[in-house]
């Protein structure tokens, strides 16, 4: 894929899609589904990378990638030093397969991040849920929801904003009161688990409850990337509640942040 087939098809770089990615928080996980959506929206995560450095250099490509400062080809290229150096064992498939995996998945959540975002400034009333064609191997339910126009504001987004599913490739985009008016503008049944598992939420509006998810996980983490992500929780107005309590639980199993009390941290 070249610069211009990049550009043409994730459409970055834009500000609000970098800065989805950038205000996430780095948690390692064993398996993909060890956290819920939630806390796949805040969270950098990718299964089985469980060291404090192998994640921030993981995460510093990603970002790159994101900025549209590199293809899934320069990706790949640096992909496999990376793994080499920090000894990852590599589940599920090898270093090619793993990469394009990490590398889409990052790019097309923060895509629909930024647009949501961009949605609400705008004020957008409608949104059109567009299926991608191009892929080889098709989601019949993905195929059905192509052209179905609801509310922005609509359940059905909570649960169905794209991409649901790895490797989906679908898309949300404005509509205008005449095309609700005249198209398919009715809720589908089973519209609550159409999501692949672990995909049934809308990454643009988990950004609090993600929060909430990862500070239960603290006493799980490495010590290193446990004292890092207290770190950053502190100055979350989402967990300024819950924090003092998450401090004292866990004193004395971290590393020491300097001047983190349980009393200056709202």
């Amino acid at each position: 894929m070249n610069p211009q087939e990049f550009k043409k098809i994730f459409n970055l770089p834009f500000v609000e899609a970098e800065s989805f990615f950038r205000d996430k928080l780095n948690i390692p996980t064993l398996r993909w589904d060890e956290l819920d959506g939630a806390a796949h929206a805040r969270g950098f995560m990718s299964a089985g990378a469980y060291q404090a450095d192998l994640l921030a250099d993981l995460r510093k490509m990603t970002d790159k990638a994101i900025a549209g400062g590199m293809d899934i080809r320069e990706f790949r290229k640096q992909f496999l030093p990376l793994v080499e150096r920090y000894g990852w064992q590599l589940k599920g498939g090898g270093p090619a397969w793993r990469s394009d995996l990490i590398w889409r998945t990052n790019i097309s959540t923060a895509n629909a991040a930024g647009r949501w975002q961009q949605f609400e400034d705008a004020k957008i009333d409608y949104l059109m849920y567009r299926h991608n064609d191009s892929v080889m191997h098709p989601r019949p339910l993905h195929v059905a929801l192509d052209g179905k126009v609801l509310p922005r504001t609509d359940p059905f987004w909570s649960r169905n904003y794209p991409p649901q599913g790895f490797g989906c490739r679908c898309r949300a985009v404005a509509a205008t009161e005449q095309e609700f008016n005249e198209g398919d503008n009715y809720r589908p049944e089973g519209w609550e688990s159409m999501a692949d598992p672990g995909w049934d939420y809308n990454v643009g509006l988990e950004s609090d409850r993600g929060l909430s998810t990862m500070a239960a996980k603290l006493n799980s983490l490495p010590s290193d990337i446990g004292a890092e992500l207290l770190k950053k929780l502190a100055g979350k107005p989402a967990v300024a509640e819950v924090m003092p309590k998450i401090i004292d639980e866990y004193e004395g199993s971290y590393i020491p942040v300097p001047g983190l009390e349980p009393d200056n941290v709202s």
